[in-house]
């Protein structure tokens, strides 16, 4: 027996088979909402009131939608009183019901991917509620006198309909596009006002080559373990957030706290060395104010930091949302590093390569749909150690091809004294431009001060030593 709770316009006919639905993330989606009201702006760009399997969870997201368009909160005493004064709180379960909710809810982060969950099990229903009335409508042609190519017509555009529901136009006329782009170079070409069309790296030998990273594109960066990966990144991302570009930091090796002293250290330098910061009693009188300097500017850069060693593209996105509904925009996501993140439900089963595949298309339209610079870590082969040439290439990127095909641009990072302690190229970190869809493949040059993390251009225009 089927519980006649379910939305009547949700219930399709099969014997003993439930048909496509996700009741848990129903409740969890409604739980975040009483729990975080600025939660309903995601989730309502996303689902619709009929897309609900349950019944009292279509008549709960109704009332929460309704008290957002009338810019009322969403949270339990709003809902209760709306489902109260319309006569349905009785028929959603009443107050306990919206309790158990709220109960069960720890974190908003996670309901935009589980309302796209959702929406696509009621996709799936409408997909089988056509797929029904199509036969239907072919058993009963000899009484109405249809013809097989009447049905068949009948089908394709009920089809196409359901089709446009599940997968809008992205088509765009180049007449419309042109203005707003014309625009977009105008407005970079505007001397001393110029906009920004990509995050510089902050090294303009490299900046020169690819033009920074851009804006709504995937950048990678792959090195062996231990090379200077996440030192570098931190580097990039301290630079962008001191020009007051807002960035997300996604650690999953290193903890909030390592993080922090590594960008203390960056700061105070060439004050206090960061290998202080991690010891016991190290700190001497002199390192305390150029340390307390640091904290005040690291203090004010909108730079944001994610030590969750478990973390899927889902809640990187819900993150950035986050950032975004309090910043305004984010400019700069760094995820350190790829091959760690987890791959979403759907995918687990699937081989690495193809869990690694789908987790930069993922991290590529994170880029694109916050606008945004994405820039990725990612770690190689460890067959690079054990020959001759061990400066990376593109065919080094571990686990999948994907690199390439989703990454506008790929650097590839080396240090000659992290093989050869004896070598003449001590400090000399080489950023080796692997793939770039705007410019040559190339080495750059840079210094790099290991005591305090930092990283220096090494000749600048005028062909001085510079110490940014």
């Amino acid at each position: 027996m089927f519980s006649s709770d379910f939305a009547p316009d949700n219930v399709v006919s099969m014997p003993n088979r439930l048909p496509p639905q996700a009741i848990e993330a129903e409740e969890v989606v409604l739980g975040g909402i009483l729990f975080d009201p600025e939660a309903i702006a995601r989730v309502i760009k996303i689902l619709q009131p009929e897309d609900f399997y349950v019944g009292s969870h279509k008549n709960i997201y109704q009332a929460a939608v309704r008290l957002h368009q009338s810019q009322q909160p969403t949270d339990l005493l709003f809902v209760t009183s709306w489902l109260e004064s319309h006569g349905l709180l009785h028929n959603v379960g009443g107050r306990n019901k919206l309790a158990s909710l709220l109960n069960s809810c720890v974190s908003a982060v996670n309901v935009d991917a589980l309302a796209e969950l959702i929406r696509e099990k009621a996709h799936l229903r409408a997909v089988i509620q056509t797929a029904l009335q199509m036969a239907r409508t072919a058993m009963d042609a000899p009484l109405t006198e249809m013809s097989a190519t009447s049905v068949i017509e009948m089908g394709q555009q009920k089809l196409l309909e359901l089709r446009q529901l599940t997968m809008p136009c992205q088509m765009k006329l180049m007449a419309d596009i042109i203005p707003d782009v014309y625009a977009e170079i105008e407005a970079s070409n505007n001397g001393e006002d110029a906009i920004e069309v990509n995050v510089p790296t902050g090294f303009y030998d490299l900046d020169s080559v690819i033009g920074g990273m851009p804006f709504g594109a995937l950048t990678v960066v792959g090195g062996r373990g231990g090379i200077g990966k996440s030192t570098w990144a931190l580097d990039i991302g301290i630079r962008a957030a001191a020009s007051g570009l807002t960035t997300a930091y996604f650690a999953l090796e290193m903890s909030v706290s390592q993080m922090v002293k590594k960008t203390l250290a960056r700061l105070a330098a060439p004050h206090v060395p960061a290998d202080l910061l991690f010891k016991r009693n190290a700190l001497r009188e002199s390192h305390w104010n150029p340390l307390a300097q640091a904290c005040a500017d690291a203090m004010a850069l909108p730079f944001w930091l994610n030590d969750n060693p478990v973390i899927t593209t889902s809640q990187i996105k819900g993150d950035l949302q986050d950032i975004q509904a309090r910043c305004g925009s984010v400019s700069l996501v760094i995820v350190d590093y790829v091959q760690l993140i987890e791959p979403m439900r759907r995918e687990r089963g699937e081989n690495r390569v193809q869990e690694i595949d789908s987790i930069l298309k993922q991290l590529r339209a994170i880029a694109k749909q916050f606008n945004c610079a994405v820039l990725g870590l990612a770690q190689l082969k460890r067959e690079v150690d054990s020959r001759s040439e061990k400066r990376p290439t593109k065919a080094d990127f571990r686990e999948s091809g994907g690199f390439e095909q989703e990454a506008a641009v790929m650097l590839g990072l080396y240090r000659e004294d992290y093989y050869d302690k004896q070598t003449t190229q001590k400090g000399i970190f080489e950023v080796s431009v692997l793939k770039s869809r705007f410019s040559s493949e190339t080495t750059v040059n840079l210094l790099f001060d290991e005591r305090f993390g930092q990283f220096k251009n090494l000749a600048n225009p005028q062909g001085k030593f510079s110490k940014d």
